[in-house]
């Protein structure tokens, strides 16, 4: 990719000056032997020389002191955003920060933009062009390197069981709790929903869980609503001694913007003490373009809060505070948007075009149709999840033919619906053409409770 390519070349660039800098100081080995030979035969004639030559220096990009705009992140980073950019400006930042001693912690293109996470000590940087806008938004902080997962590769040769879980919630209209068992038996977690559902989520994972440990690698809360978080909160204060939590992912807003646009607070204010009853877990503040590895697992969060909420313009709706990621490997993935709505939906299809496309969605806010057809006809999954009822599946006021259109795709092949059911699916399993679509009507059988 291009913008790999200059970078390697900036890299390759700085590594010769270093040579011949070091050469030019020192001089070369066969130089070193000459000079102990004479130095062995007349001490007294040896002479040295030091160089005159400056230092290699990488200036800092101009347009870095004045940025377009700015954002308080809610953790302790700052969100700097540059207009009329390029990916020539983000190569720049790029070598910039990597001549400031930064290293890649990871990076990415989709569809022409372009993501890195650095790190230097605690200090993080997290650059990202987006193409559909020239934008180039740059986000430093002081401490989050420390809280971010370990990288780690996948290893392919490694043969895969993954188990994607919808929990059933027949006692709520809505509510959303995802459970993804990794290969080695170990878990990552969405949300939880209502405070009521923690039994039956503890129970699940204690059945699953190998040799009675309940691992989980990370717990993601989309948002602060209601419906999503508060099974945490209550695992918390009955479970947190009896489970191995290593990370918290979640992107809060300032909390005056959250309760004006019908949100709550939670993650500024009880997020903190919930976290700290367990042992050892770490809080990763997500933002656009960050990617981690669990397991044999990727994750992606494809868009953060904050590139909604620094923009005054922007729905005013808490729903689009949800962070929508994606967990793929083994050439397969899993699409989770929250409760997004329709300027977020259609940010990610500006951003991201056919990347989108996905095996297994999670239709966002419950079925309830803020999000246009035209995304789901980008994503094209197979298995779409619902997080809600029957009824409110089947509710009129809150239908716009998005469900009626999607039960009549093609790539269609399998609607679940948590009200009805606990559905877990194989991760890598594919629908031949002749698959039976499950659908309100028919009912796949249940998974044992």
């Amino acid at each position: 990719m291009k913008s790999q390519l200059i970078r390697a070349i900036f890299a390759c660039i700085i590594l010769i000056i270093a040579i011949v800098m070091c050469v030019s100081c020192n001089g070369s080995p066969k130089d070193e032997v000459a000079s102990q030979m004479v130095a062995d035969e007349e001490p007294t004639a040896v002479l040295t020389e030091e160089t005159t030559e400056p230092p290699l220096v990488v200036e800092e990009p101009k347009f870095l002191s004045a940025p377009d705009d700015t954002y308080d992140c809610q953790d302790d980073s700052v969100l700097c955003v540059y207009k009329g950019k390029t990916a020539n400006d983000f190569d720049s930042v790029y070598v910039y920060y990597s001549y400031l001693g930064y290293e890649a912690y990871s990076q990415s293109e989709k569809n022409g933009s372009e993501f890195a996470t650095l790190v230097k000590g605690s200090q993080m940087a997290h650059i990202y062009y987006l193409a559909d806008r020239g934008e180039l938004s740059v986000i430093t902080s002081a401490t989050a390197a420390d809280t971010l997962p370990p990288k780690s590769d996948i290893d392919p040769d490694v043969e895969q069981a993954i188990k994607v879980t919808q929990m059933r919630d027949s006692a709520h209209v809505n509510g959303m709790c995802y459970v993804i068992e990794l290969t080695d038996g170990s878990f990552i977690i969405y949300d939880g929903s209502y405070a009521d559902r923690t039994r039956q989520l503890y129970q699940f994972l204690n059945k699953e869980a190998e040799d009675g440990e309940i691992v989980i690698r990370a717990w993601v809360l989309t948002h602060s609503h209601e419906d999503h978080y508060p099974a945490f909160s209550e695992f918390a204060s009955k479970y947190a001694k009896n489970v191995d939590l290593g990370y918290v992912i979640v992107a809060p807003i300032d909390s005056e913007a959250a309760l004006i646009t019908g949100g709550d607070t939670y993650f500024n204010e009880g997020l903190a003490a919930d976290i700290a009853k367990f042992d050892g877990t770490k809080t990763v503040y997500a933002h656009t373009g960050m990617e981690f590895t669990f397991g044999d697992l990727n994750m992606e969060i494809l868009l953060a809060p904050d590139d909604l909420f620094k923009d005054e313009s922007h729905e005013l709706n808490f729903n689009n505070s949800s962070i929508v990621s994606r967990l793929y490997g083994y050439d397969y993935s899993f699409l989770l948007t929250g409760d997004i709505g329709s300027s977020g939906s259609r940010w990610l299809m500006s951003v991201y075009g056919e990347y989108l496309r996905s095996d297994i969605c999670q239709v966002s806010h419950h079925g309830v149709e803020d999000v246009p057809l035209e995304f789901y006809e980008v994503v094209k999954a197979p298995i779409l999840y619902y997080p809600c009822n029957q009824m409110l599946y089947d509710l009129d006021s809150r239908f716009n033919d998005v469900r009626a259109s999607l039960r009549e795709k093609e790539y269609t092949k399998e609607i679940l619906i948590a009200g009805l059911g606990r559905y877990t699916r194989e991760w890598g399993k594919t629908f031949d053409e002749n698959a039976p679509l499950s659908m309100p009507g028919y009912v796949p059988p249940m998974s044992e409770e």
